[in-house]
């Protein structure tokens, strides 16, 4: 070894570890790598219980730094073992936490290993899309390619440009791409520490549990517990009030490794309170250090918003909250509590079943901003640039006010840049974006994803979001007036925006959204336009409607007999009225001028058959709903009477709805 050479590029503190540690073919892959990359740095790490590896830091020259988009130094994982295994990654994990001082690039690393299946293999043991971006070689492979320059960008390039970071969906379990939220979490963190609970609300897809995964990286190493409890998961939410405290209790023993059995059958309603304080008291006894409760998805054991019936419209959300108040009164610097979720009526209401509710105005609301430009701009670009998508500089100010600095809404965008641009590298300039954006705006359902809290559970500030977004700024400036404390809701969640006594939206991309989906409704003045304009919808729709009923059954039934036979028995039953129909032809029976059949029948045979129907019109419940509005409150012209804004609104809505079901049929015919 003493007369191997070693390449200039090969940097001393390096190369004493490299001599110690590498043998002669490894050396050969670290020459081959200096030939365009500075090695700075270089060792050997043991993983237990008797694992090995080796690594070398790798600076790219300038050219290659150019050419590949990234300037900082690359951690290379060398696994000596010929078959791969994950424990490489977790070499990764390891190296990567020592070496956190030093600008190692964090969006991707490379393995090399002894086996010459390792792209394969590597490819299985990576499930989800929110690790690094990982570059695999084979010892072999090094051998094959001596004197070839380009083997090594190549496959930086391969794996760079196949990968797409910004379909990611699911809550960020590491940090490799959490962004933008540093201050949330260390207000959080501070607010325990003051022993304040803290209550964090937004929209949905805006980081939430995200943020608290944070939160509970950082207790790891910090004076601190943080203990998640996931409120969707029906084992906790499913359980009365009693057991639910159980529930925490067991989570908060299971994080700190708690060895004493918690018997469940000892929180019983009477004892439950004194459990919890019992518990609570021995995990700060044993660790010296305070827990912080992160209740997630707190809709889901909030009372009239829950699916469970005990905690929707029983007392169990009151009697859960009173143990956990008091105790917390008892027992200052013990434990605080951070509720989470996508509004803050568990606070808001004052009373529930006429008993005070025990967190009303407990803490102010915090609602989760949207990025600034500063972070949209480095997310995208620090992304894009591993993925070959140069962004010009303009088209980070258009995303931001598109999409108001969401995070989720301009990873998906990114996503579609992406999936429109496939050779790469590639500039991204205002054409190439506003191409991808319109064809992201108009062919994905996330828009009503994310304002589905406001449609749920604040229906008055979504009505003014509409008149808004359709110009009619006398009804909305009316709400604002009459009740300024709707506007809280929207100016919290970050829809819209304030400017002296101005409002606009914050998300021009919602704003074209509710235009688009509303885009048939119109400010009606006289009772006649009114008459008029619900008359004319609701007949286009029954026309329509009537042809294919009259398809649909006719095929459902075979033959033109059995379907007309099927549709007299249904609608008049056996009466007198019903023979009369026998003679009529099986067309004729859908003719209005010829038979009965309103929009009540259509329906009703709808939902009869309704395995016929479904893959064009949606939920069965939510379809009859709106037929039900237009058959009903629909019906204002044939009554002469006078319908109000309300009504107006919702015959539209339902109006849109089945519109929306006529278009699904008719486009799945064509």
């Amino acid at each position: 070894m003493k007369n191997k050479y070693f390449s200039n590029n090969i940097k001393p503190k390096a190369l004493s570890a490299i001599k110690f540690c590498f043998n002669e073919s490894e050396i050969d892959i670290v020459n081959y790598w200096a030939e365009q990359w500075e090695i700075t740095s270089a060792g050997k790490r043991n993983l237990p219980p008797n694992s090995e590896y080796l690594f070398f830091l790798a600076k790219p020259e300038k050219y290659v730094a150019e050419a590949l988009n990234i300037s900082q130094e690359i951690i290379v994982i060398i696994s000596q073992y010929n078959d791969f295994q994950p424990r490489a990654l977790e070499a990764y994990d390891n190296i990567s936490q020592e070496l956190i001082e030093q600008r190692c690039e964090k969006l991707c690393y490379v393995i090399i290993s002894r086996d010459n299946n390792v792209d394969r293999k590597l490819n299985d043991y990576l499930t989800n899309n929110e690790h690094q971006v990982i570059i695999p070689f084979s010892y072999e492979e090094f051998k094959n390619n001596k004197g070839n320059q380009n083997f090594i960008r190549n496959q930086f390039r391969k794996f760079f440009y196949s990968r797409d970071l910004f379909d990611y969906s699911g809550p960020l379990k590491t940090s490799t791409f959490f962004y933008g939220r540093t201050e949330i979490v260390s207000r959080i963190i501070s607010e325990h520490r003051n022993n304040q609970n803290f209550g964090l609300f937004g929209l949905r897809k805006t980081g939430k549990t995200s943020i608290i995964y944070d939160v509970e990286r950082k207790s790891d190493s910090q004076d601190y517990i943080a203990v998640t409890i996931d409120c969707q998961d029906t084992s906790f939410n499913m359980r009365r009030w009693n057991k639910a405290i159980y529930y925490v209790i067991n989570e908060c023993a299971s994080k700190l490794q708690y060895s004493d059995l918690i018997n469940e059958e000892d929180f019983t309603i009477e004892n439950a309170s004194m459990m919890f304080k019992k518990y609570i008291t021995e995990f700060k006894q044993i660790t010296h250090k305070s827990i912080l409760l992160l209740f997630d998805e707190i809709e889901n054991i909030t009372f009239g918003k829950s699916g469970a019936e005990h905690w929707c419209k029983g007392l169990d959300f009151v009697f859960f909250w009173q143990s956990i108040r008091s105790n917390q009164q008892l027992l200052p610097n013990v434990f605080t509590f951070c509720i989470v979720g996508t509004n803050p009526k568990c606070i808001e209401d004052a009373t529930i079943l006429e008993k005070d509710n025990p967190i009303f105005n407990a803490f102010s609301p915090i609602y989760i901003p949207g990025f600034n430009y500063e972070t949209t701009r480095e997310m995208v670009r620090s992304m894009g640039r591993i993925m070959g998508l140069k962004f010009e500089e303009p088209v980070y100010g258009k995303m931001f006010e598109d999409y108001g600095g969401h995070p989720f809404l301009i990873r998906r965008v990114c996503s579609q840049i992406a999936h429109q641009n496939q050779e790469r590298p590639i500039t991204i300039n205002r054409i190439k974006y506003t191409n991808a954006r319109d064809q992201f705006n108009f062919t994905n359902n996330y828009f009503e994803m994310i304002l589905e809290v406001l449609i749920k559970f604040y229906p008055d500030e979504y009505e003014m979001l509409k008149f808004l977004a359709l110009g009619d700024k006398d009804n909305f400036n009316y709400f604002v007036t009459e009740d300024p404390a709707m506007i809280d809701h929207l100016l919290g969640y970050g829809i819209i925006k304030q400017c002296n006594e101005i409002y606009d939206f914050q998300l021009d991309s919602i704003k074209e959204y509710i235009i688009r989906k509303n885009k048939n409704h119109v400010v009606l003045e006289t009772n006649e336009e009114k008459w008029k304009h619900i008359c004319e919808k609701r007949n286009i729709i029954e026309t329509k409607l009537r042809k294919i009923v009259r398809q649909t059954i006719r095929i459902a039934y075979k033959t033109e007999r059995d379907a007309k036979e099927y549709v007299i028995k249904k609608i008049y039953g056996n009466d007198i009225e019903g023979k009369k129909q026998l003679s009529k032809k099986y067309n004729e029976l859908f003719d209005s001028k010829k038979s009965q059949v309103y929009l009540k029948n259509l329906s009703e045979l709808i939902n009869a058959n309704w395995e016929y129907f479904s893959d064009y019109f949606g939920k069965q419940d939510i379809f009859l709903l709106n037929m039900s509005v237009l058959n009903k409150e629909g019906r204002f012209d044939a009554h002469a009477t006078i319908p109000t804004q309300d009504d107006m609104n919702a015959i539209s809505n339902a109006l849109d709805y089945i519109e929306k079901c006529i278009e699904n049929y008719e486009n799945a015919a064509n």
